[in-house]
């Protein structure tokens, strides 16, 4: 279920965004848009309530839904704006490593690197960092060049404060980030090998580009896990993180993902949109249970009160090619009639990740029975392999997602009120 690529022009994707904004409120009335036991996520509310005066760090995880950008960013762009924004949040140089991501930035370098995914059989190291895939070099001065668009309004790339994460190789390298104040530190998160470092670097003032240089004396692979970016100000830090064909399995098997990912974001709340892929695999309900289980239960340990959602995959479909042949000319001429389906496997995945959140008190958003009743609104919204949706499709899945956050966060709120009035 990999995407080839998501890059759009600015003013498609703003004229996009814009629309969405405007319509998707008419066509979300009447819809059952909410997350069910939401009281799972009052914690999370009673810290998002103070956002004001702390930084609140929300983790998006997920496959190639959320790599492509547009619906984690777009969920972001609404709770930044009714709670402030702390920055950019995980970034990472997809483009450097030949795959798709957000469109709001881009990495440059003048070396070439070798990238390993979450999903690959065959790794090179089993290290892969907070961003589920890494980058590696074997030159013995790295390079890489961070730019945030500033033309671009609706994401916050202001940069006061950035932490990246590498592993040199060796003790004795040096980093440089012209205009930057830079300090090391080592183990950044638990199971990397002893010369794993995070450079922490602070700006005198906003910026929305950088650029770093490591110089190192040997030849070990150096490698590049990515980083994390906030603007100095309270309020939401969003990050996402999702990587094209993943699946539970994926994340349990490298569980050291998972564990990174708690240590380096020390998320509030962890949002999980994953099952796509399973439902076009060899799906055992038991199977995929356990999954879903070892995944939480690795969340929990690590960062015991962070709350989690679990979403459901969207209403994919499969495709069915029946091929007939037509004369042109004097020759026959091969054709196919194209039809798409509904995967049964879909309404499958969607049950157990349903019951496995009521049997275990995990707050769940239905995203595929909310996309299956708005299936109008969605027709436009799809790619061509009816599995993947267009820009506009992502960014009205990630405003109904805020939307089903909102209305649960209100809830919260009138029931402290409530609290509140019968305590006085």
């Amino acid at each position: 279920m990999n995407i080839s690529s998501w890059y759009t022009s600015k003013k498609v994707i703003i004229s996009l965004f814009t629309g969405v904004l405007v319509t998707i409120s008419s066509v979300a009335v009447g819809q059952n848009n909410s997350i069910a036991q939401d009281t799972a996520l009052y914690r999370f509310f009673a810290a998002l309530h103070k956002a004001d005066s702390n930084v609140i760090s929300i983790l998006h995880l997920g496959d190639s839904h959320v790599q492509a950008g547009f619906f984690p960013f777009t969920t972001a762009f609404f709770l930044q704006q009714d709670f402030g924004s702390a920055g950019r949040g995980w970034v990472f140089p997809y483009n450097i490593a030949n795959t798709n991501g957000p469109s709001d930035y881009r990495w440059n370098s003048t070396g070439r690197w070798d990238a390993d995914r979450i999903i690959d059989r065959n790794k090179s190291t089993d290290i892969l960092g907070p961003g589920a895939i890494v980058l590696t070099s074997r030159n013995d001065a790295p390079t890489l060049a961070f730019n945030g668009r500033q033309d671009d309004d609706r994401m916050d790339n202001n940069i006061r404060q950035a932490e990246l994460f590498f592993d040199p190789g060796t003790d004795d390298s040096s980093i440089s980030v012209p205009g930057a104040g830079v300090d090391i530190s080592s183990a950044p998160f638990e199971g990397g090998t002893p010369t794993l470092r995070k450079a922490s670097l602070t700006f005198p003032a906003p910026i929305q580009a950088f650029q770093v240089r490591w110089d190192r004396q040997n030849a070990q692979p150096f490698r590049f896990y990515g980083a994390l970016l906030q603007n100095g100000h309270n309020g939401v830090l969003y990050s996402a993180v999702g990587i094209n064909g993943a699946m539970y399995q994926h994340y349990n098997e490298n569980n050291g993902t998972l564990i990174a990912e708690m240590e380096v974001m020390q998320p509030q709340l962890v949002i999980i949109s994953l099952g796509t892929n399973e439902a076009y695999g060899s799906l055992n309900t038991a199977a995929f249970r356990e999954q879903i289980d070892e995944a939480v239960k690795v969340i929990r340990k690590y960062q015991p009160k962070a709350a989690i959602v679990l979403t459901t995959p969207p209403e994919c479909k499969r495709v069915s090619k029946r091929a007939y042949r037509r004369k042109v000319g004097k020759k026959y001429k091969t054709y196919y009639r194209v039809a798409y389906y509904p995967n049964p496997y879909i309404a499958v995945v969607t049950q157990q990740i349903m019951s496995y959140c009521r049997e275990n008190g995990l707050a769940c958003w239905n995203f595929n029975g909310v996309n299956k009743a708005m299936a109008k609104s969605f027709a436009g919204g799809w790619s061509g392999d009816h599995i993947h949706f267009n820009a506009r499709g992502y960014q009205l899945q990630g405003k109904l997602l805020y939307e089903a956050l909102r209305n649960s966060y209100d809830k919260f709120l009138k029931v402290e009120k409530t609290h509140k009035i019968l305590a006085e």
